[in-house]
This record gives C-alpha cells, structure tokens and sequence, in this order.
C-alpha cells in the first residue's frame, strides 16, 4: 500500500462502508466510549466557535462539536467518508473533501478560533505541512486540540504478553526510534480491511510542532476510569498503557 496521498484515499474510501457502520454500531468503542469523550471534554467550550475538523472521517467529532454550539467546518480526503458524514446527520455541518496538506490554501487565513483532529493525523503522508496549514488559518488565540496514537506504545512491533488463559500481562515493544509508514489490518468489522499510519518517536512529533510555529499549551494520556472499564472490561488494557496522545496547541 503506497503512503501518499492516492494511496491514503483509495485506502479509506475502501474502509469506509464499514468503518461507518462500526461507529454507527457501537463496534467503535474505543472511540465512543473511551478516547472520543476524552477529546471532546479537553476541547471544551466551542459554543460560537468557529471550527475546523482536520480529517474528520465519518464525522464522530464534527457532529459533537456542532452539538457544543461550535459553527463546524470539515473535511476529509476519502470521498465515500464525507458521503457517511453527510448521511449521519448534522445539517448545520459544512462538509467537503480535502487533502489536508491544502488546508492552508483551501481556507482564508486566521478563519478559525478552534481546530481539532481526532485520530487523523498519523494517517497523513506529510504532517509537517498540514501542521504548517492549520497554523495559517487559525486566529491569534486560537487553539489546535488533537488527538494521536502514543508514540511510545503504538510501534512497529507491539505485541501482549499472555498467560495460560489468554490474559494480557505485559505489552512488548521494540523498534521505537524508527520512522515510517505501518500497515494495519482492521479485524472483526463487517469486513476486514487495512490502512496505514505514520510512526515517529515523540521527539519528531514536537519538532514537527515547533517547527509549523506552534507551542504545546497542554498535553494529556487519556486513561478510562475505573467505571469505564467494569461497564467495558475490553477497556482495560487501556487503563494500564497509554495508547493516545493529546495536545492543544497555540500559534507562537
């Protein structure tokens, strides 16, 4: 699977069917009920914002932000994602297909009081230019809340330790420092299908950052609470090794 832009589309727009379907089933629980609530409640206040959902997929994030009151622009580059958008509802939502490494072309500069990405940007070919872009067209004081896979838990090998009876025990990982494309395959949906995400060490990912001119104003390991887990006790493993990142981030 080639890891650019042509590769990236053909890739979710194949995913998409399903991919929609697990959010609209609930298969999607790590999302719905874990890293998704976390996002939304680091992002916060957006009533009267104006909003931008950087590769919004089939519109989780957008249709909760618009919720809060926020005025939400989005967009995504597999066409068949945003045909999910628009069906899952949220009229108020403008949405549209974009390769985010437009973005800071496509919109007027200083245009939006609040971005977010949820989930997205390791899935892009070139993170420093949409980094770059989002920059351009947020407002001064505006604010960049995302969400990624850690780093330090998602990497080229990665793999659960277990007992007699299958029970998780400890998490192996190697390769860290190595940088590219991974291939996932996503299992037990309504069909199966594979995407491909971008790896880097932590260290990249904040040179990446610095570099678009953005500062990191707050940084969180989200974690699901005991509550959580005993209602969803696949959640678990969750609660012991931190499997996403979030940061908000303002122009410097």
């Amino acid at each position: 699977m080639g890891f650019d832009s042509d590769g990236v589309r053909t890739a979710w727009d194949f995913a998409a069917d399903a991919y929609a379907k697990g959010q609209a089933d609930g298969r999607d629980y790590y999302r719905l009920e874990f890293f998704g609530p976390a996002q939304i409640a680091m992002t916060g206040d957006v009533r009267g914002a104006a909003l931008l959902d950087v590769g919004c997929g089939s519109g989780y994030l957008s249709r909760a932000m618009a919720d809060g009151g926020a005025k939400v622009t989005a967009f995504d580059i597999s066409p068949r994602m945003i045909e999910h958008a628009r069906e899952a509802g949220g009229s108020s939502i403008t949405y549209e297909v974009l390769d985010a490494t437009e973005v800071g072309d496509h919109y007027p500069e200083a245009s939006f009081d609040v971005v977010t990405a949820c989930m997205s940007l390791q899935d892009m070919p070139d993170v420093p230019a949409v980094l770059r872009g989002v920059r351009r067209v947020m407002k001064p004081g505006g604010r960049f809340v995302a969400s990624i896979e850690h780093p330090c838990s998602s990497t080229p090998f990665r793999e659960w330790q277990r007992d007699a009876a299958r029970r998780k025990q400890w998490l192996c990982i190697d390769r860290y420092f190595e940088h590219g494309a991974m291939d996932y395959t996503w299992k037990r949906w309504s069909y199966e299908f594979t995407t491909a995400a971008l790896h880097v060490p932590l260290e990249t990912w904040v040179g990446w950052i610095r570099d678009a001119g953005l500062v990191i104003r707050d940084l969180r390991e989200p974690r699901p609470t005991i509550e959580t887990v005993r209602a969803r006790p696949d959640l678990e493993d969750a609660a012991r090794v931190p499997y996403f990142l979030m940061f908000e981030l303002r122009r410097r």
